[in-house]
């Protein structure tokens, strides 16, 4: 009697089974129900691609990385498929569309076969953060919630709606504030504390930051003591380039340069006491233009190149430009201490209310520079070529004489590269070397002999060797030269 009760039981289960007509989802929680709920969800990666497919237009960088373009009311959002912008939408549109939860491995299911459409069914388009300039125009992402850019041509600058070049965002950046067409950069001098000379300076840099052309990038370095508001001016700076949750930041990792480039337009560094020369090459590299190519995963062997050329601010008390390749790339301006204080909210909130207008001033040299800047001969020019053609030629729209901007850049730099020779032991040996004689012929052993005995402690630090000495001798060249004092180095008969 049991035995058959037992085999009654098992036909009845696996009619059950068979029959098309049931409900699944009655079923107990047994190994075929585990299957089914499986497939179910595996159903969820082809609704996402549909989805996707209908709503977006992909395409990929020179670098293979894959986009999204998605028209979000009347507007044109970017967003990098790995992103979590990406991700939020995506999921936003299941559950609004379908009443559904994102799983994980649909999502990831769905992203493997929409980076294969991105990758070799669409074109390819460069993207860009916050700047970008083709041929002789310039377009700045303001990051606000409707994706509005200025247009900055030679002819004026505008607003738009829809940004003809491919804009994706960091998750820190903040919008720029709506220039006003009524600029006037004259308003910036009542809130940063530097000298009336050096005010062209600070607008030169604001407008290199502002454009994204073939030129390096200058550095700009604030020095002062304590309570003169190097860190207040340095965010104002920010605010008018590139607005970020984190405005300042602080001494970096040489390793996290990288990082910190890919995401910020500029990047501003606050109370630095000194930087190393790792960080310091790694800075010049970043000013200037840097490649550098990188395993995209550490389980494969895939590479990528990483293209940084950002602007660079950075403020502290002591000398931070010490080494003379720095000096040669940056405008040092020293800060006076502050004659009365006033709280910082206050004081930002001024200064908010004169940033359209400042911002509207910017421009307006952004686009005399654009008109005026392949025009533009300067006899003597300096290391940073492009930054003084650039800088002058926006001179046009602020009434600057010709060579104003000229004038005083040449003269920050000769005295950066001053300030570069006494913060060096060696090249301050050797300039005193130079009081008493007018001309050294040697090895460079018997050089750093007599550089050591004019030193404090009776020997130059860090440098004991023949190559140490021909290293510091390139490095600090051009500072010398500008102190009269030249350098020519050959290999005698014997190849030393």
């Amino acid at each position: 009697m049991s035995k058959n009760n037992t085999k009654d039981k098992t036909t009845t289960l696996e009619v059950g089974v068979n029959d098309k007509n049931l409900d699944k989802t009655k079923l107990p929680a047994d190994d075929d129900g585990a299957k089914w709920d499986i497939e179910d969800k595996q159903k969820q990666d082809v609704i996402l691609i549909s989805i996707a497919t209908k709503q977006c237009k992909f395409f990929h960088d020179s670098q293979g990385e894959v986009f999204a373009k998605i028209s979000v009311n009347n507007h044109t959002e970017i967003w990098n498929l790995t992103s979590m912008g990406f991700r939020d939408w995506i999921s936003h549109q299941l559950w609004s569309q379908h009443q559904e939860g994102l799983s994980n491995a649909s999502l990831d299911s769905a992203l493997a076969t929409l980076r294969g459409i991105a990758t070799f069914d669409s074109p390819t388009e460069e993207v860009y953060l916050r700047v970008a300039q083709i041929n002789n125009e310039l377009y700045i992402d303001l990051c606000n919630d409707d994706w509005q850019v200025l247009k900055v041509t030679k002819s004026g600058w505008s607003l738009i709606n829809k940004s003809p070049v491919a804009f994706v965002r960091a998750k820190n950046m903040r919008a720029l504030k709506i220039p006003n067409t009524k600029g006037d950069i004259n308003l910036l001098k009542k809130h940063i504390n530097i000298k009336e000379k050096d005010f062209v300076l600070v607008i030169g840099w604001l407008l290199m930051s502002m454009q994204a052309g073939t030129g390096a990038y200058p550095m700009l370095v604030l020095i002062g003591s304590a309570g003169c508001g190097k860190t207040t001016i340095s965010r104002m700076l920010r605010e008018l380039l590139d607005p970020n949750i984190a405005s300042l930041l602080s001494k970096p990792k040489t390793d996290d340069l990288r990082v910190l480039g890919v995401n910020n337009h500029v990047l501003a560094f606050d109370n630095l006491s000194g930087i190393s020369p790792n960080q310091s090459d790694a800075l010049c590299k970043i000013s200037t233009g840097d490649n550098q190519t990188v395993r995209k995963l550490y389980t494969t062997n895939e590479e990528f190149t990483i293209s940084l050329k950002k602007p660079i601010l950075l403020n502290g008390i002591d000398e931070i430009a010490k080494r003379s390749d720095m000096a040669s790339r940056s405008i040092k301006i020293e800060l006076t201490k502050l004659k009365k204080s006033n709280s910082e909210s206050n004081v930002w909130d001024v200064f908010i209310r004169d940033v359209p207008l400042i911002l509207g001033g910017l421009l307006d040299g952004l686009s005399a520079a654009l008109k005026n800047h392949g025009h533009i001969k300067i006899t003597d020019l300096l290391r940073m070529g492009d930054f003084c053609k650039w800088a002058t030629a926006a001179g046009a729209a602020y009434g600057w004489k010709e060579d104003e901007f000229m004038l005083a850049y040449t003269e920050n730099v000769e005295q950066s590269y001053l300030d570069s020779v006494e913060s060096s032991e060696f090249a301050s040996a050797l300039v005193t070397m130079f009081d008493t004689r007018s001309e050294f012929k040697g090895v460079p052993l018997e050089l750093l002999v007599q550089l050591d005995s004019l030193s404090v402690e009776g020997n130059i630090k860090n440098v004991r060797t023949a190559k140490g000495v021909t290293e510091q001798l390139s490095r600090f060249e051009n500072a010398l030269n500008k102190l009269g004092i030249f350098i020519k180095k050959y290999r005698d008969r014997t190849n030393k």
